[in-house]
């Protein structure tokens, strides 16, 4: 129809990845997107770039940060000594294979939340290809990629939109990753940051109370001296009825039960831990 209208195909296949583009609002990959269903659908069919891209021209989008994301994260097995022998058993390999579907069409990264607002955030497209090394049994470097993902503009920066799972065309699940990741940091050791911070808060206060204490939630994440920054924001919500009151009565009705819950969710952490080793 207009052979100037700049836009990427290729494998027409849905196995490349090279045609993700906007289609009425969401991303998708448009080799396999048929037009009468859509329109019958949608009553109309508009095609943009993906958003959370630059545009080049038309359909046409700059994917150097995307890769840049993806190189940062160092996205090779890194083995050591030790991992390199590691027998890739069929529960191993399933551990990271939806991390292995991905295609790298950005359709993740385009409907994400927080690369919207923060262009510096890892974004769920690279760190769902990190849990491909992190969880594969062979790599030896997990803690220190993990270490890396823990820092700022890393995997705790992630708001659990759920888009990048719903709208990914290879059920890569990149939300089911970050968790993985997150899991894992925790179980690592790697605490010192806010993310790690804020999950301790919510399960001791679950642990103690039967609720969340969501008054203390910031003074536990951030600590005294920067929740103290927190005050005019503080100030605002309770003026629009929004700042939640501590507790006067805190514990809910059969507490006890929620500390067995906990008691016994702790035995089977262990028992896998013993199982693993």
């Amino acid at each position: 129809q207009d052979p100037t209208l700049a836009f990427r195909k290729s494998c027409r296949s849905a196995i490349c990845g090279s045609c993700a583009m906007t289609v009425n609002g969401t991303a998708r990959l448009t080799c396999n997107l048929q037009v009468l269903p859509e329109v019958e659908k949608m009553g109309s069919m508009t095609i943009e770039p993906l958003h959370n891209h630059r545009p080049v021209k038309d359909l046409v989008v700059d994917m150097t940060p995307f890769w840049n994301k993806i190189e940062k994260l160092s996205p090779y097995l890194m083995p050591s000594p030790e991992s390199a022998n590691n027998a890739v058993t069929t529960e191993a390999e399933e551990l990271i294979d939806q991390s292995q579907r991905c295609v790298m069409c950005g359709v993740c990264n385009a409907e994400c939340s927080s690369l919207e607002i923060d262009e510096r955030y890892a974004a769920p497209a690279a760190l769902a290809k990190a849990w491909r090394f992190v969880g594969d049994v062979r790599d030896g470097s997990v803690v220190k990629r993990l270490e890396r993902l823990s820092e700022e503009h890393g995997m705790w920066d992630c708001v659990r939109c759920v888009r990048c799972t719903q709208y990914c065309p290879k059920g890569v699940s990149p939300l089911k990753q970050i968790e993985r990741l997150r899991s894992e940091a925790m179980k690592a050791g790697i605490l010192d940051n806010h993310g790690a911070k804020h999950v301790e808060a919510m399960a001791g206060s679950v642990e103690k109370f039967g609720r969340l204490d969501e008054a203390a939630m910031t003074f536990k994440t951030l600590g005294f001296l920067k929740s103290l920054g927190k005050i005019p924001l503080g100030i605002r919500m309770e003026l629009h009825g929004k700042m939640p009151h501590p507790y006067i009565v805190a514990q809910i009705e059969g507490i006890e039960e929620v500390r067995e819950i906990y008691k016994e969710a702790g035995k089977k952490a262990g028992l896998k831990e013993k199982k693993k080793e």
